[in-house]
């Protein structure tokens, strides 16, 4: 028997409305009249809409009359079926999620929203929020929850942008010298065990110490210094990050063991100076890049899916590393025990009320179904963890050993103790891998990028000319036919000449602002459209010109780099 108690009432113009529990979801009078209203006084141009209620579908129809092609709806009801009986059609920019779980509602904003953006406008239909109200209230966090991880998204990629195109260049010469992480696909069969910084991580140590000579130990970023403040040497060192705060945390790293794996994002003086074998990978979204450095230098690099912490990339390498179990300790994803990171960490300290303010800090379900605390940094890399243990096949069972912290749903939870009793033997010592040393030609690696200067030289006159020709425009409401012709063939000029340089990240930014900055206004004149047009351009072209002539430096520098090796 259903919950609701539903009743069909005519309305005064002869249309239908619904009452559900006692509660009219349209207008017992004019249904439409009152959509009109409601989409006049709630619509937002060029964002993505999200109504909560479809009841009869007025709302929706005066919506879609007034959205444009690009802009997305999204409409969440697990009531529709208690009285529509026919299926919800949905088109390129509409979608229907009939249930309310986090991950249907996630995946479809997420796949609405573009460049970060957290243009997103929720309309919750008359009396939608009484019937379903912690149906609605989980929608509202939901929608608070993209919203922030979106922002701490931009905010990364706006800071490390230019960092990291200057890494991705250096580190063209580091993989050119060194290896590719290729070398060591499914090498392995033995258990692996991947140590994060987490406060959790001091009481696994001693159990840390007397297996380590039994696992292949993989250690994420700035963990290594927490280890080796317990003499504990892992086998491999991940390093994705690229401002200067991770190269401080390897610069002051003497002489060990371990080798490195690193990201074309990671700090390219932690490459230059570690003094060990070197293995390269390339984030998954680097596809153009790889195909980039197997035409360059026909170096295969492989491309390794991560997500927002260099323990999510550890997990993803381990995984790829080897066929026998994993697991994880040290991952808390949470402040336990109000600590930032585990003992030896240079950045370890003691949180305080203003700093769980400053964070906006909250609290999520922990390992041991406790409330823990946490913030939505630490929330991304989470959500992170579930959808890559989701993606990945691993012939073996992975497990979450850390003993506090977050819970990663979705991920077998094990005492590392357990773990260890089950799958690792002392009888089997692990055979070190020895990569054999490459044949290097330093003139070969000069000479392609110097042939790769021609081409930013190339472009950065190019894009001069595109501003020159700008300014040139007689009109001050339209283009010259002869201006649009010169700027039309120096965009495909641009585009045809980019993909055959190392130019990467550093695009980001240009592309969030020249594309979500310069949206049509509602019934915007020739003027209005023509000087938005105008403005597009004028930034799209002086801040493409400034990442080619930094581009340019980082790769000058390079060469500069090389010829003191040789």
């Amino acid at each position: 028997m259903s919950k609701y108690h539903i009743e069909y009432l005519p309305t005064k113009n002869n249309l239908k409305t619904i009452a559900v529990n006692g509660f009219l979801l349209h207008s017992k009078y004019d249904p439409i009249q009152e959509s009109k209203r409601i989409v006049e006084k709630e619509y937002e141009p060029n964002f993505v809409h999200v109504v909560f209620g479809y009841g009869l579908g007025y709302i929706i129809d005066e919506l879609k009359k007034k959205i444009n092609k690009k802009e997305n709806l999204i409409v969440i009801d697990p009531l529709y079926k208690e009285f529509i009986d026919v299926a919800i059609n949905e088109e390129d920019n509409f979608t229907f999620v009939e249930e309310i779980k986090s991950e249907a509602i996630e995946s479809a904003i997420i796949a609405s929203l573009k460049n970060f953006s957290v243009k997103l406008k929720i309309i919750c239909s008359p009396n939608y929020d009484k019937v379903l109200q912690e149906g609605y209230l989980q929608v509202l966090e939901t929608i608070k929850k993209i919203q922030k991880l979106n922002q701490v998204a931009e905010n990364t990629t706006r800071k490390f942008a230019f960092d990291w195109q200057e890494n991705y260049i250096q580190n063209l010469l580091q993989t050119y010298k060194n290896h590719s992480l290729v070398e060591l696909k499914q090498r392995y069969n033995y258990p692996v065990v991947i140590v994060s910084g987490g406060p959790s991580l001091k009481k696994q140590i001693p159990l840390l110490k007397n297996i380590k000579d039994n696992i292949i130990m993989i250690a994420s970023g700035s963990t290594i210094n927490s280890l080796l403040h317990y003499d504990i040497e892992p086998d491999y060192i991940v390093s994705i990050d690229g401002g200067n705060a991770n190269y401080n945390h390897f610069k002051e790293i003497g002489d060990i063991k371990s080798n490195l794996i690193f990201g074309f994002s990671s700090h390219y003086k932690i490459q230059e100076e570690f003094p060990n074998t070197k293995y390269a990978l390339l984030d998954a979204g680097d596809s153009d890049f790889k195909k980039y450095i197997m035409g360059k230098f026909d170096i295969d690099v492989p491309l390794i899916a991560g997500g927002g912490s260099v323990a999510n990339f550890a997990f993803t390498v381990a995984c790829y590393m080897t066929k026998g179990p994993i697991a994880l300790i040290g991952q808390d994803l949470a402040y336990t025990d109000n600590k930032t990171h585990a003992e030896g960490n240079k950045h370890l300290f003691i949180i305080d009320e203003t700093y769980k303010k400053r964070r906006g800090m909250f609290e999520v379900k922990g390992y041991y179904n406790d409330d823990v605390l946490t913030d939505y940094a630490f929330l991304t890399m989470k959500n992170d963890f579930e959808r890559l243990n989701k993606q990945i096949e691993h012939p073996s069972p992975i497990f979450n050993c850390t003993e506090g912290g977050a819970k990663i749903e979705g991920m077998d939870q094990l005492p590392f103790a357990e773990f260890c009793n089950l799958f690792i033997r002392k009888e089997n010592i692990k055979q070190s891998i020895d990569s054999q040393p490459k044949p290097i030609d330093f003139n070969v690696f000069v000479s392609k990028m110097q042939d790769e200067l021609v081409i930013y030289n190339k472009i950065i006159t190019e894009l001069q000319v595109a501003l020159a020709k700008l300014q040139r425009n007689k009109s001050n409401s339209v283009f010259d036919k002869d201006i649009l012709k010169e700027l039309d063939r120096v965009d495909k000029s641009i585009k045809k000449n980019k993909s055959k340089t190392a130019m990467n990240h550093i695009f980001d930014p240009i592309t969030m602002d020249v594309l979500g900055n310069y949206e049509p206004m509602p019934n915007e004149s020739s003027l209005e459209t023509f000087t938005r047009v105008f403005n597009q351009n004028n930034e799209l072209y002086s801040r493409l010109l400034e990442a080619f002539e930094f581009s340019k430096d980082y790769v000058l520098n390079v060469i500069k780099n090389t010829n003191k090796l040789m």
